[in-house]
């Protein structure tokens, strides 16, 4: 095996071991020493490719980062609010199942992140899908495009966070993570709803014609038009 591969294989697995680090306890509460025994190497090894915990913070937001986008590449491109609210659903299943994109969310609400870290690779696109459901659905209840896409990102934190704690959650709502996200995007859904568009006023039948008032019935031919106000009868 070349050098450089196996350079390349040492740095992917203190990576991942630094993803589980970073996922579990955060960026101060993460352990150089815990990193290189899971990962399997030296700590000259990780500096070698990391010259501090900054840097390999950053490596691991780069990683988590990539695995996002590639999880909403991946999501089916259909129409409509279901379609942004799959999407969610999606993106909070990598957020539980996936250490790295777990460690770019939490080092990203902790404030260890360039510019807007891990929400760039996720919100913009989240934010054009309920723009494109507002246009075609005519949602109207009250709530903006970007509104609900900042709903939609407190939600998303909010599984983040339970995920590191989920019998928090189940001691609070009586349920587990995935549950209590599904009720809150059905909840979601419900709210959003596009409103019954009022039906168009029914056009009245050509075969319909109009029935004229006995007061304007035209008088006989020959007849005296009435007097406009008749007085009372005299001898």
């Amino acid at each position: 095996m070349a050098r450089q591969e196996r350079a390349e294989q040492t740095r992917q697995r203190i990576v991942r071991a630094a993803s589980a680090e970073f996922a579990e306890h955060g960026y101060d509460g993460t352990s150089l020493h815990r990193i290189v025994r899971s990962a399997g190497v030296t700590m000259g090894a990780l500096t070698f490719h990391f010259p501090s915990k900054s840097a390999l913070a950053d490596a691991v937001q780069e990683a988590g980062t990539t695995a996002t986008r590639e999880v909403m590449r991946g999501t089916a491109a259909a129409p409509g609010l279901r379609a942004v609210l799959d999407e969610v659903l999606t993106l909070a299943d990598a957020l539980r199942g996936t250490q790295s994109i777990r460690a770019a969310a939490r080092l990203t609400r902790e404030g260890h992140a360039a510019d807007h870290g891990w929400y760039d690779s996720w919100v913009p696109g989240l934010r054009e899908a309920l723009e494109r459901a507002w246009y075609e659905e005519r949602l109207d209840a009250g709530l903006t495009p970007v509104a609900a896409a900042s709903l939609l990102s407190h939600i998303l934190l909010g599984v983040e966070a339970a995920a590191t704690a989920p019998d928090a959650l189940r001691t609070a709502t009586g349920d587990g993570p995935e549950e209590s996200l599904a009720q809150a995007l059905k909840a979601l859904g419900a709210l959003l709803a596009p409103s019954a568009a009022p039906s168009p006023p029914a056009a009245p039948s050509p075969s319909a014609a109009p029935v004229p008032s006995p007061s304007a019935a035209p008088a006989p031919s020959g007849a005296p038009a009435p007097s406009a106000a008749a007085g009372p009868a005299t001898d």
